[in-house]
């Protein structure tokens, strides 16, 4: 299974020599560097998070999401469209990353292999503490899909951060506890990192939120899928659930491949899809 690929470099040292026209100020934001496509990521609490289904006033538990770069000049992020959604130069926009808006919910898009959903919990004051007890799929197969249309493939980055991480294999499916993944770099406008397992040890409340960064990874097959976080308050069982997010790991015969440029968004022709495989995919499904 793939984890999102780190130099493990201080971002103090950060160069992103792989991403033309990255300035050293592009590195403190989950960006893919250039003119078409540079954008700084909000902070973990930035009221741009998308709200999770469901959520409302009455609800103990505030959760948001971020989906779906990894934070520190991601340049390895690819994504994908499904059959019938738009073309690739439709996304392309100055100073946004096109790939955030590839795999926005109403875009039709996904990620291609691995992506990287951020939940973002605490509550609406610091006298109101839940627990936070699981994380799993809502269902236990994830619904199958087409073949994307196309793949944008996206490459370099600088460096990694130290976050608290699940692994959710599509392929299987499975969703592993890896703990606290740390690659150097702490990101300070986040809540400290949680070392303690899910259950009754991991409460949250407005002074003392969390994230949980899923690492989701698709190899042999096309999903759509859904998170269900399971809490407690007040001695009562409750969840919300986001989703649902695509990840697509198997072309067809007819999905055209680009490769971006990273300085001018430019996509080029695009390439036959015959030997194409996710990052950290086997050669063959």
């Amino acid at each position: 299974m793939r984890i999102h690929a780190v130099l493990g470099i201080a971002m103090a040292m950060c160069a992103c020599a792989l991403l033309q026209g990255c300035s050293s100020n592009d590195c403190t934001g989950g960006s893919v560097c250039g003119a078409h496509n540079a954008v700084d990521q909000p902070p973990a609490s930035d009221a741009a998070r998308r709200p999770a289904a469901g959520a409302g006033a009455d609800d103990a538990l505030l959760l948001t999401t971020k989906w779906p770069t990894i934070k520190s000049c991601d340049g390895t992020t690819s994504v994908a469209m499904s059959t019938g959604g738009k073309p690739l130069t439709a996304f392309f926009t100055d100073q946004q990353d096109f790939r955030s808006r590839v795999a926005a919910p109403n875009s039709k898009g996904g990620v291609w292999g691995s992506g990287h959903l951020y939940l973002d919990l605490s509550t609406g004051s610091a006298e109101t503490t839940v627990t936070v007890d699981e994380v799993h799929l809502t269902a236990r197969l994830p619904k199958k899909i087409a073949p994307p249309s196309w793949v944008a493939l996206t490459q370099g980055g600088c460096g990694g951060v130290k976050e608290r991480v699940f692994e959710l294999d599509l392929d299987r499916p499975r969703l592993v506890d890896k703990g606290v993944v740390d690659d150097g770099y702490t990101d300070p406008t986040d809540p400290p990192v949680r070392t303690n397992p899910l259950g009754s040890g991991f409460t949250v409340s407005a002074s003392d939120p969390a994230i949980i960064r899923v690492d989701a990874q698709a190899c042999r097959g096309n999903y759509e899928w859904s998170l269900q976080i399971d809490y407690s308050y007040r001695g009562k069982s409750l969840h919300k659930v986001v989703g649902p997010f695509r990840s697509f790991g198997a072309a067809s015969p007819s999905t055209d491949v680009y490769t971006p440029s990273p300085s001018t968004g430019k996509t080029g022709a695009p390439s036959s899809s015959a030997n194409v495989r996710p990052i950290g995919c086997p050669a063959t499904p």
